[in-house]
């Protein structure tokens, strides 16, 4: 739950235009960060737009940057930014000779407008930052600019002192409530509470009320019931964005990182070929850096188009250069060097490639068709000749490496 209130702002009794409260909080809040701000006049039309230059020094030089800050307060209606609510960035950012585009909200930003922000960054226009209303929270938070919001939001600094004191007003109910009641409480401050932040669905993803309360669901599982196969199912198969389910990976492995372990082996038990899965087995082989083994005991739990998705790239590259490189080392080269007095294998293109747990489950097999290029030459007279032929491979990976079990080549055609 959000310990600072915006709606203080839009209740604001000062003559300010709709908005003004939060552009002088966040004008504020920079100066208190260095970023030097600053804005145009109010105009016809009562707007005016405030400015930071930041100032980054690299090891042989520095840089400022300028920022156009665009302040949006909808804390009374609770709605997320839009598109339209900001216009053009890109036009802004040109007529104003910006660097940069900071939009500062007391609530959110819709999914499209965060995809067209990181669209401009991915595209260098200019560099794009929200501070939402959490990121506001955090900054306002810190030590050093507490003061803002005992000025700006009174009321909320006054419960903010209360919780600031928890571990005192826990140690005070310790001789109020029975000691199994208040483990219980403690238990729960302490599973939610990390490095002086609160994980919640709603922090982690703002953006979307359901994938928030997938997450929640999914935070109560791991970290209250310490159920994660029970969290895996709810992340893999819940109401949750794609972009959701990644930011909940990735916060909580910051956070929580045995119990993030755990989850990410059994969302890959959950076997959803839809993306999740794959995408947990990848962040834990990243991340957790388990042993050959261990990769291939998760693999073997994959869906099959997962598996597909893994290693089809690589077993097709190892295919190619294991034919070309040392072709007699599998029974398809008696059937093509008795073609000519010199055959060379020029080419090994699979497709149709399947690939599946083995039986036991101790490795990863797969099957291809494959079309085979060979060159055959007869004697120095007579020009070489380029045929090619259909076949089929099969092999495996297990811990060790990937490995051919047989290469088989149809050559009927060379003697119709």
């Amino acid at each position: 739950m959000p310990i600072l209130d915006f709606k203080e702002l839009s209740a604001s009794k000062s003559s300010s235009p709709a908005g003004e409260d939060l552009e002088g909080l966040v004008r504020e809040l920079g100066k208190q960060l260095g970023l030097n701000p600053e804005w145009s006049g109010r105009g016809a039309d009562q707007g005016r737009d405030l400015f930071f230059t930041e100032s980054r020094k690299g090891a042989v030089g520095s840089q400022n940057l300028r920022w156009l800050v665009s302040c949006k307060d909808f804390a009374q209606s609770g709605r997320s930014v839009s598109e339209t609510d900001v216009g053009s960035v890109s036009d802004k950012i040109a007529q104003h000779k910006a660097d940069g585009f900071l939009l500062a909200t007391t609530t959110t930003v819709s999914t499209g407008l965060k995809s067209l922000l990181d669209g401009l960054n991915e595209q260098r226009v200019a560099e794009t930052m929200v501070w939402d209303r959490h990121e506001l929270e955090h900054l306002l938070l810190r030590d050093a600019n507490v003061g803002l919001v005992k000025r700006f939001l009174p009321q909320s600094y006054s419960a903010y002192q209360r919780l600031s004191s928890l571990p005192q007003a826990l140690e005070s109910l310790k001789v109020l409530i029975p000691p199994t009641i208040y483990k219980k409480i403690q238990n729960v401050i302490e599973t939610y509470h990390v490095e002086e932040s609160w994980i919640s669905g709603e922090r982690i993803w703002p953006y979307d009320q359901a994938s928030a309360r997938t997450i929640d669901r999914a935070l109560s599982l791991l970290l209250e019931r310490n159920d994660p196969s029970q969290a895996a199912q709810e992340l893999a198969y819940g109401e949750i964005e794609f972009d959701a389910f990644e930011a909940a990976l990735k916060t909580l492995a910051a956070l929580k990182p045995a119990q993030t372990g755990q989850l990410c082996r059994d969302l890959i038990k959950a076997r959803n070929g839809e993306g999740p899965s794959l995408f947990a087995f990848r962040f834990y082989t990243e991340r957790y850096e388990p042993n050959n083994e261990e990769q291939i005991e998760l693999a073997v739990e994959l869906a099959t188009e997962d598996l597909v998705d893994l290693y089809g790239d690589e077993i097709r590259v190892f295919i190619y250069e294991a034919l070309t490189t040392s072709p007699e080392r599998y029974r398809a080269w008696d059937d093509l060097d008795v073609l000519s007095s010199h055959t060379r294998l020029e080419g090994a293109h699979p497709y149709d490639l399947s690939v599946r747990p083995s039986k036991d489950r101790s490795k990863i097999e797969f099957l291809a068709s494959i079309e085979i290029s060979v060159e055959l030459s007869y004697d120095k007279e007579t020009a070489a000749t380029f045929m090619s032929f259909p076949g089929n491979v099969q092999g495996y990976i297990d811990p060790y490496g990937i490995y051919i079990d047989d290469f088989t080549v149809d050559t009927k055609r060379f003697y119709r």
